[in-house]
């Protein structure tokens, strides 16, 4: 595994979401109704609000779909695609990939392309569920044709990740960015959370680095003054110049832009 890096001049924001709806509670904890409730948030509610921002200030973006959710969702997904975002892998029923055998672990890939290829015919992009991948991961996604992954956490920009001597992006994440840990298990306040996101985006911007990514979450972000706070950031990043891309146009973009 190698990397090389890709620098551009203007900063560029993947507002990324996981629409996880209650995935991963079906898997761990079924017989747990109220965690069951929290998740299900997404579906009732919190997309629907999520979605009406975006269209407000004209940002397409890209939502990570376990398979799972596409089968039992199906209208939730298509309100994804018609309001012009991209879909992208993020396991079957948001698996612990670390957990799995590799041939566990090909099935499920295999089986969330299929179903996502309903929805949207070319797939490019994969994200961790549960924060993990399997020392395999990487090497099944690009035998697959992904083009891009956000999972890993060891650069600030997009750069270009060979894996037996093909090539996928990487979209570098970092945990404190993922609104699930800071409001569903930290119980940070949103106007806290807001001010961090913001010096944040300044100090990269004084750094001259190119790209912040957001993992947001439909079940969580979507409640309203998490959701006004997320309002506040876009206008924050408007006004300092900054773009919002789906996670395919930064892939591409790095690819265009890698000097080997």
């Amino acid at each position: 595994m190698s990397f090389i890096y890709s620098r551009v001049k203007k900063m560029r924001i993947f507002l990324s979401f996981d629409f996880d709806a209650d995935s991963a509670e079906q898997l761990y904890y079924s017989d747990k109704p109220v965690k069951i409730s929290r998740a299900k948030f997404s579906v009732n509610i919190g997309l629907d609000r999520v979605l009406r921002l975006l269209r407000k200030y004209s940002i397409k973006t890209t939502f990570f779909v376990p398979g799972w959710v596409a089968e039992n969702y199906q209208n939730h997904v298509i309100k994804i695609i018609n309001d012009g975002h991209e879909i992208a892998l993020h396991g079957y029923k948001h698996e612990k990939l670390d957990e799995l055998s590799y041939d566990e672990e090909v099935r499920i890939h295999s089986k969330s392309i299929e179903i996502l290829k309903r929805f949207q015919s070319d797939l490019y992009g994969f994200r961790r569920p549960y924060w993990e991948l399997s020392k395999h991961t990487l090497r099944i996604l690009v035998a697959k044709g992904i083009i891009y992954d956000s999972s890993l956490m060891d650069h600030e920009e997009p750069y270009l990740l060979k894996i037996n001597g093909q090539k996928i992006v990487e979209l570098p994440v970092y945990d404190t960015f993922d609104d699930w840990i800071l409001f569903e298990l930290e119980y940070r306040s949103p106007l806290e959370v807001l001010n961090d996101w913001k010096y944040w985006l300044d100090t990269l911007i004084e750094e001259k680095v190119n790209y912040f990514c957001l993992i947001l979450h439909p079940a969580c972000i979507g409640r309203t003054p998490r959701l006004k706070i997320l309002e506040d950031f876009i206008q924050y990043a408007l006004r300092k110049g900054c773009t919002f891309k789906k996670g395919v146009q930064l892939a591409k973009e790095t690819l265009r832009n890698i000097k080997e």
